[in-house]
């Protein structure tokens, strides 16, 4: 598994769930209601975008350099507390 630094945008629609795209990553949308869930299916749309692009002869956009796993990250999240 690569980690990658990436921008997520999250979009609220109706019934709590979200539409996430990034500007660092033409193409990615995708959707989810939880962080998890979230988390997952953007997980799952790189895996797509990575194989479209190695099949169109394609290179990733910039955003996705591998991040060093054993050097400190930075990571801005929104949470809710109750």
């Amino acid at each position: 598994m690569t980690n990658y630094r990436i921008h997520l945008t999250l979009e609220p629609n109706p019934g709590g769930v979200f539409t996430v795209t990034s500007p660092d990553v033409p193409g990615l949308v995708t959707e989810g209601a939880t962080a998890s869930e979230i988390q997952t299916h953007v997980e799952d749309a790189l895996t797509a975008l990575f194989e479209a692009w190695a099949q169109l002869g394609q290179t990733p956009p910039p955003a996705l350099q591998r991040i060093d796993p054993d050097r400190e990250q930075t990571v801005e999240m929104l949470v809710t507390a109750a």
